[in-house]
């Protein structure tokens, strides 16, 4: 399905998966357009990669994010893909009050849901409006299906990222617009770095936590996930399993209710 990316638009390309995909994506010889609000990043990667665009973007400001949007598709007219990477993960119980604040799970509530959400809103008639295949790409987690509840906020936002890509495919279904959801697994990536500590105490130390898939394989395997999806969910290992599951579960329900998500 990656022969239909040409120009690829990261939202949140400043490290991790985000500024992996758009290596991979580079190599292959697309039109990356990576975006974040750390601009010297950007500038490293671009000075990197020949022919790599770049534009200073802040998702998580919802009151701006639509115009910015506006700015990027009237930049880059020639955008048929969108994957909405940027993302916040807090680690906090809600046993100690003093272990997040009202403005950490808004903060956490915006980037990880509204914003792909607004995103969408503002994306998708563009891409309706295009006489070629396009697609969309959210973000979601094998924690979108199996929680982990020292990540409350995160978890509940993934899911809810899932369910928003259902929706969204069912309502593009037979359009020139495709909708893929991207599920990674654990990766080792700096998205967890400030709490892996806790994270791994939580779990009985060292010998019992789980272990983050690299960062390469990974990516290996969501490339060739790319290339044929096995369902709206391109998923790699403990994510794999868990959106097979909901798959299994739900889709004859989904079946019966008409649903093509």
């Amino acid at each position: 399905m990656s022969a239909n990316f040409s120009t690829i638009a990261i939202l949140g390309a400043t490290s991790g998966l985000g500024e992996g995909f758009a290596r991979r994506f580079h190599a292959e010889g697309k039109t990356i357009i990576a975006t974040g609000r750390r601009l010297f990043r950007l500038q490293s990667l671009q000075r990197e990669l020949p022919g790599l665009q770049i534009q200073e973007m802040d998702t998580s400001s919802i009151t701006t994010l639509p115009t910015q949007i506006s700015q990027l598709l009237t930049t880059y007219p020639d955008i048929d893909t969108v994957i909405t990477m940027a993302g916040i993960q807090k680690f906090f119980t809600y046993k100690d009050p003093t272990s997040t604040s009202m403005a950490e799970i808004q903060l956490e509530i915006s980037t990880n849901l509204t914003a792909p959400a607004v995103i969408a809103h503002a994306v998708i008639p563009f891409f309706l409006a295009q006489n070629r295949p396009t697609t969309f790409v959210t973000v979601s987690s094998g924690l979108a299906f199996v929680p982990a509840p020292v990540f409350p906020v995160y978890c509940a936002t993934k899911a809810a990222i899932h369910m928003l890509s259902v929706s969204l495919r069912a309502q593009l279904h037979g359009t020139n617009v495709s909708v893929l959801e991207l599920a990674p697994p654990y990766v080792d990536t700096a998205l967890d770095m400030e709490h892996r500590e806790d994270l791994v105490k939580s779990q009985g130390g060292e010998e019992k936590a789980v272990k983050p898939m690299g960062l390469e394989q990974y990516l290996d395997a969501a490339m060739e996930r790319f290339e044929a999806p096995r369902s709206g969910e391109v998923a790699v290992g403990f994510a794999e399993m868990g959106a097979g599951k909901w798959r299994e579960a739900f889709g004859p329900i989904l079946g019966m209710m008409g649903t093509k998500g």
